[in-house]
């Protein structure tokens, strides 16, 4: 039987962070009126960014689990809604409205399906660490996006 692991966890930031590296490429677009966040919930989200982009590194991706196949199903599900949504916000005008738009009837797309990758790759990780930072970092990050909302 082929051992279908991926010695690091390392794809997972970086398929999360590939659309985020363009948008801070591009020249920057007037936002118009900021939302005001409370810092501990600034603070709450970025600690849950920090968690999910660096535990990764430090696990495996192990694709013999039992599961495994639709986990990694669901995850290029969840990585393919957060592309298009990406797609449509830079192809769209790269407007505020467009970051929270719906897509295919799923609410804030830039952000459920992040936090459902990160979730789902956790089971890959065996990492109840992982489960939770992605946990976290999902409703934290779900919470500013609706207070963000234009």
């Amino acid at each position: 039987m082929t051992n279908w692991t991926l010695r690091s966890g390392a794809l997972i930031p970086v398929l999360l962070m590939l659309p985020n590296l363009v948008w801070m490429l591009l020249p920057k677009r007037e936002t118009g009126d900021q939302a005001v966040v409370s810092p501990v919930l600034t603070v709450a989200e970025n600690l849950g960014r920090v968690a999910v982009l660096l535990l990764p590194l430090f696990y495996s991706l192990d694709l013999n689990k039992p599961f495994s196949v639709p986990t990694a199903i669901g995850m290029g599900l969840a990585m393919t809604v957060y592309y298009a949504a990406w797609i449509r916000y830079f192809l769209g005008g790269r407007t505020v409205e467009l970051f929270a738009a719906p897509l295919i009837g799923i609410p804030l797309p830039m952000a459920i399906a992040p936090t459902i990758f990160l979730v789902l790759s956790a089971y890959l990780m065996s990492s109840w660490l992982m489960l939770g930072a992605s946990i976290w970092f999902g409703i934290s990050h779900i919470w500013v996006s609706v207070l963000t909302l234009p």
